[in-house]
């Protein structure tokens, strides 16, 4: 019944964007050109970087460029800036490329590249704290960025989409169409449905292939599956992991599948009393089967367990990671002071019953946790499920118990932001309000460390405690995967998902 709902939504949908299309998914290629049609899971609502997420869509639409890039390997590597030096623990001296244009032809030089900056960081708040940004100057081909004090992460962090270099002066609306330095510029855009894109015969990196491409927002999995094996896309990121299997054995497609740094995570809200037991909360993560779960959902996802995926450099197999152990559920259960002395098969103590609320909004989450509901219920925990609209508003008041979501805990292929943001006890996205002392000075030493080994030994120094304590659970890293019918050549996956459409992509 459960996947019939699924096919029948799939078809809505599908047959909503086509409306949309006016029933056709592009036909803005030159004649004779080649072109392509690619979906994405999300779009923020506007094409401008500098606004909340939004850098990550133009990055994915290979728009936008920023100083540094991460490679597959989770390296920084040169982008727009071909050179770097730190000449002091605060003050980082980036070299622009020779050669770089703006989508006007205009030259990309130091001074254009601190008049972006400086626009993102008036633009919103992140942007200055991300990479502690003090100031910038401009001398030529180079920019200066003094920092407000010691921050390893630096280089690391200005690969953030929302660093992406654009023309300030450009005179045109940096919600709808961005002057920027990537392969493919803007011609047409419409929020939360389509981007269309000429290629930039002055790339810098060398023109692409292909001529233009329409990149729609295609949000549910399957009905991205469907406009995929219907032909009206030719490319897209993700679909239901239900679907996978279809695609990989069919040589029409390609699946490009790559561990991604996406996890799923199980936040737990501090302020229920119940889970500020450790012993509840390691009787929680103790109950659920993480093989299991991962054998459940296919290849569209990997066990997780720890902070940090297996791929990282982070120390994945030395960790002590979460595993499914039902008897030591049962003994943290005791421990704590719960039994199940009216045998109805749940849990209480003081004669209240154990009862914990997951809230969500992702749909593709429901087979997921109603897995991790069986599997408590075995423990003696009854937990109920509660998908929202928005899971924003519960996490800004407060008023859950545990929270179902997903970071990209590598977002910059650097450890520290996820650190930060989720577990410092002052950070604006510890909405958990999690708070360890240790923690706070792992993070703490770990901003004053620049060298790569010592960086990485302090993460691992991080993620022992924060598994010791039980303070999230690691259920399940994303696979990070694109399918491509099989004209579509020279596809790059990345771990992290706002990489996609480069100047490298082709069609036969």
């Amino acid at each position: 019944m459960a996947a019939r709902k699924g096919l029948q939504l799939g078809l809505t949908l599908l047959a909503a964007v086509s409306a949309l299309a006016g029933g056709a998914f592009s036909a803005s290629a030159a004649d004779g050109g080649k072109h392509i049609n690619a979906a994405l899971y999300w779009f923020g609502t506007s094409l401008d970087p500098a606004t909340e997420w939004d850098g990550w869509t133009t990055c994915r639409a290979g728009i936008t460029e920023t100083l540094v890039t991460v490679n597959e390997n989770y390296e920084i590597v040169p982008l727009l800036s071909d050179s770097w030096e730190q000449t002091d623990d605060t003050t980082w001296k980036m070299h622009i490329r020779d050669g770089v244009t703006f989508q006007n032809g205009k030259a990309v030089d130091g001074e254009a590249v601190k008049r972006s900056f400086e626009r993102a960081m008036e633009t919103q708040e992140r942007a200055v704290t991300a990479a502690k940004i003090a100031s910038i100057e401009a001398d030529g081909q180079d920019v200066i960025f003094t920092t407000t004090e010691p921050f390893g992460a630096f280089l690391a962090n200005i690969s953030e989409p929302m660093y992406s270099v654009i023309d300030v002066d450009a005179g045109t609306d940096f919600a709808s169409a961005p002057v920027a330095t990537g392969p493919y510029m803007v011609t047409g855009f419409e929020v939360n449905t389509y981007i269309e894109l000429e290629k930039y015969e002055g790339y810098w990196n060398g023109a692409p292939d292909v001529d233009t491409i329409t990149v729609r927002n295609i949000d549910d999995d399957s009905t991205r599956g469907m406009a995929l094996q219907s032909g009206e896309m030719d490319v897209v990121q993700r679909v239901a992991w239900t679907d996978l299997p279809t695609f990989e054995a069919d040589s029409n497609f390609t699946v490009y599948n790559t561990q991604g740094a996406r996890t799923r995570i199980l936040v737990f809200n501090y302020q229920n009393e119940a889970l500020q037991n450790k012993d509840v909360r390691t009787a929680f993560m103790k109950a659920i089967n993480y093989d299991a779960l991962a054998s459940v959902l296919g290849s569209g996802v990997a066990k997780a367990g720890a902070p940090y995926p297996a791929s990282s450099p982070y120390g994945y197999d030395e960790l002590d990671k979460q595993e499914y152990d039902a008897e030591g559920a049962a003994a943290a259960l005791a421990q704590a002071g719960y039994e199940d002395a009216d045998g109805n098969g749940y849990v209480e103590k003081d004669g209240t019953e154990l009862v914990l609320t997951i809230t969500y909004e992702n749909n593709g989450y429901t087979t997921m946790l109603e897995a991790v509901q069986d599997m408590e219920k075995q423990a003696g925990i009854h937990v109920e499920l509660q998908q929202v609209d928005s899971i924003s508003e519960f996490q800004d008041n407060g008023k859950y118990d545990i929270v179902a979501t997903n970071w990209q805990v590598l977002s910059t292929g650097d450890p520290q932001w996820f650190l930060d943001s989720m577990y410092k006890s002052d950070a604006s996205s510890n909405y958990g309000h999690y708070s360890n002392a240790e923690v706070d000075a792992i993070a703490d030493k770990l901003a004053g460390t620049f060298d790569i080994a010592g960086r990485e030994a302090l993460t691992i120094e991080a993620e022992k405690v924060l598994l010791d304590d039980v303070a999230s659970i690691y259920l399940l890293g994303e696979n990070n995967f694109v399918v491509a019918n099989a004209k579509v050549k020279n596809v790059v996956p990345y771990p992290i998902d706002y990489y996609f459409i480069d100047n490298g992509m082709s069609i036969e």
